[in-house]
Parts: structure tokens; sequence; C-alpha cells
């Protein structure tokens, strides 16, 4: 199964988004972002095993702002 890394701008975003997702089934967690990644913000991602079309559906329909994503 593929792993994709959703970056947001905020804690707040991530944890909105990993809830948003839980909910509908996506096996999802949080993590704190490389330094690499320091320009997106606080540096905060949602972690998502699975269908990644699906998942970004989802969290664009509930508002949840997308920064990028990362295939890990």
């Amino acid at each position: 199964m593929n792993r994709y890394t959703i970056i947001t701008g905020t804690v707040t975003y991530a944890i909105k988004g990993r809830d948003i997702l839980r909910n509908k089934g996506f096996k999802v967690s949080i993590e704190r972002n490389s330094t690499g990644l320091s320009r997106y913000g606080c540096g905060y991602g949602i972690v998502v095993n699975g269908n990644i079309e699906q998942a970004l559906e989802l969290l664009k329909d509930y508002g949840v702002k997308i920064l990028d994503i990362k295939k890990d």
C-alpha cells in the first residue's frame, strides 16, 4: 500500500484532517515534518495509507487547507 504525507499549514488542519479521514475508515496519523519542509509553516502533515485521491477529495470537501503532497 502506498504511503503519502499531506502537508498542512497548521497543526489544527492536521488534526481536523486526521479526524475526518479516520471517521471515513482511513488509517492515518499526524507527523511533524522534517526541517526540509519548514517552508510550510509549523510543519505538520497527515500520513495516509490508502487511496490518496479519495482522501484529498474528502479533505477539500471539509475545507482542510492542503499545501503539498509527498509520497513516502
